[in-house]
């Protein structure tokens, strides 16, 4: 009987490969089998063991293009087409890093349709957390190029930071991506580790039973069927058929959707939003999109009377198409709101567009609105991959035998409600990923959290963003400092090219030599009081200082917080001048310690510099 040859998917056709490394290319087939690999000139040879794995170290690679791979046994051949050597990346975090093309299309119209670039190429890690122990092999998956609808599912970080790369050095770019929304940081750690910082949960052991994951997933699969469906069943509106173009609205209230609304329309329940439009002249007959923003939680929207779009959940925007503009159109809303302040976002744009011209939403006539019930708010559904070591043992321990050029990381938001011990666990995440990846140099590029007000961030920002930091302490790592690409009622900012040039600067000045923790922005380092000033420090990685207009920066003084606005700027330092007598050394000084800060303080390129928290000495 012929031995079968299996090769994981991680290096099946299409796989990129690490150029100018020796990287592991490895299988299974029968025990203590001879096997063959031949590609170009070169042919390896090895013996697989007595479980009849195999494993082949392949000689440093210059960037290649499509090369094929013929694997063989004494019985048994196979080819694997079309792999390249060029430069991975690992993609990791949460939504931010994971949000995908197709979320970008209205930014960004023109680069679904334009992208060519076979040499742009990713992997999806499955979403598998595993507890009973780290996985060996991805389960499942395939190598994709970043083209037509394939882009649409890829990371748009990722996409735009290969893109640049590409147009720079024309090296292939795999990505391998890992990102979960929603994930905490404990989900990427190791049992090890959360066990070394005390911080292994009391019931992880039941964590490796699969009966409890079942019995948890059943209840809440159960409770939120029921929930669901209860809610369902209590909407007036439903029943009453209050999206119809004819329902009789006159008696209901009037709101408007960029203005803040009373406590009654927010609280968990039904409620139903409707207005008439009548549509220009000119206009009629045209295709267009209805874009109403976001929303808390869940909507199903009408147009005349017919379904256009909806979604299960609060963070996508409602991008709808209506086809055929009639002379007047009739749009009803049913928001679902599961938790405590629904709503629609008020500082999103509300309109109709068409052919270049824009029916605006939030005109003088307002909406009106009608609650169609009351109801409990919802439990949070039971995700296992936010449980401890989950995503490490089965999305990241796999990766153990690849080869890589850097990891970029976006993520916290998860964890900004209990932040105090992050910066421990996230720089023992970045020195146990290098071990993964064997190699204790390689650069690990993170975002810092941008700003975003509590209301659709959470609180704590500002704490968590100082964690982040602690990061900068080990070598080889980049910051990059997001304030003012935010946005602060969207806990999902589109503007990811931005953020993605900013990833590869900070990763091009760790190879060219900045290994010591760098900052895409000015960092203040120290704080001193000489006389009646204060002199704060920053390092600016060769690059000069700049001040705004009404900069200041806030100290805490008998229980107070204080503004020091007197500012001036010498050389790479601040100057803050004092009122006569007035002694700060020991408190604490902070710049931008809120959630939602704006941009005070950059270096020449209008960089921003990082927010801080010093104590003064």
């Amino acid at each position: 009987m012929k031995s079968s040859i299996f090769i994981p998917y991680l290096l099946r056709d299409g796989a990129t490969l690490q150029r100018n490394q020796r990287n592991h290319f490895w299988g299974y087939t029968g025990s203590e089998q001879e096997v063959i690999l031949s590609y170009e000139e070169i042919i390896l040879k090895t013996k697989s063991d007595e479980k009849g794995f195999f494993d082949f170290i392949l000689p440093e690679h210059k960037e290649s293009e499509s090369i094929n791979f013929k694997i063989s046994t004494v019985d048994t051949e196979i080819v694997l087409k079309d792999i390249c050597f060029g430069d991975i990346f690992l993609l990791g975090g949460q939504s931010n890093m994971e949000l995908w093309m197709e979320r970008l299309k209205i930014r960004y119209p023109d680069e679904i349709r334009k992208a060519k670039n076979t040499k742009i190429r990713y992997f999806k890690i499955p979403q598998t957390p595993t507890f009973c122990k780290k996985q060996e092999e991805v389960q499942s998956g395939k190598w994709k190029f970043a083209v037509g609808k394939d882009l649409e599912i890829l990371s748009g970080i990722g996409y735009f930071l290969a893109k640049q790369k590409y147009k720079e050095d024309q090296v292939p770019v795999g990505l391998i991506c890992t990102a979960v929304g929603g994930s905490p940081i404990n989900g990427w750690l190791s049992q090890e580790v959360l066990r070394e910082l005390n911080l292994l949960p009391d019931y992880y052991t039941e964590l490796k039973n699969t009966d409890y994951h079942e019995k948890l997933k059943k209840l809440d699969e159960r409770y939120q069927e029921n929930y669901q469906k209860l809610f369902e069943m209590n909407d007036i509106g439903v029943e009453e058929n209050w999206q119809n173009s004819d329902f009789n609205d006159e008696d209901w209230s009037r709101v408007y959707l960029n203005k803040s609304w009373s406590q009654y329309y927010q609280n968990p329940g039904s409620i139903w939003l409707r207005k008439q439009i009548n549509v220009p002249t000119h206009l009629i007959g045209n295709n267009a999109l209805l874009n109403l923003g976001t929303m808390i939680d869940a909507d199903e929207t009408f147009v005349n009377d017919q379904k256009v779009g909806g979604i299960d959940y609060q963070y996508p925007p409602r991008i709808y198409e209506i086809e055929n503009l009639s002379e007047v159109l009739t749009i009803a809303i049913r928001l679902k709101i599961y938790q405590l302040q629904g709503g629609i976002t008020q500082s999103k744009e509300h309109i109709i567009s068409t052919e270049g011209e824009i029916i605006n939403l939030d005109d003088s006539e307002g909406w009106k609105i009608k609650r169609a019930s009351y109801f409990p708010e919802r439990k949070a559904q039971y995700f296992p991959q936010y449980e401890p070591t989950g995503l490490f043992n089965g999305m990241i321990s796999p990766l153990s035998k690849l080869r890589i050029s850097g990891i970029f990381w976006y993520q916290g938001e998860s964890d900004s409600h209990d932040y105090s011990s992050y910066g421990m666990k996230f720089s023992k995440l970045i020195q146990e990923w290098r071990e993964i990846f064997n190699s204790q140099k390689l650069p690990f590029i993170f975002v810092q959290l941008p700003n975003c007000n509590e209301k659709f961030g959470g609180k704590n920002w500002a704490e968590m963003r100082e964690e982040q930091a602690k990061a900068l302490n080990l070598n080889y790592t980049g910051m990059v400092v997001s304030i003012g690409d935010g946005e602060s009622d969207d806990l999902h900012p589109t503007n990811k090219q931005v953020i993605s040039k900013k990833i590869y600067q900070c990763y091009k000045q760790i190879n060219n030599g900045h290994i010591w923790g760098y900052c895409s922005g000015p960092r203040a380092m120290k704080v001193n009081q000489v006389g009646n000033n204060l002199f704060v420090s920053f390092q600016t990685y060769g690059k000069k200082l700049k001040l705004r207009n009404h900069v200041f920066l806030e100290v805490s003084r008998n229980g107070r917080i204080e503004k020091l606005s007197n500012v001036e700027l010498i050389g790479n330092q601040i100057k803050i001048i004092l009122p006569d007598g007035l002694d700060l050394i020991g408190s604490d000084i902070t710049y931008n310690w809120s959630n939602d800060p704006q941009v005070l303080i950059t270096d020449d390129t209008g960089c921003a510099a990082a927010p801080f928290k010093l104590k003064i000495s």
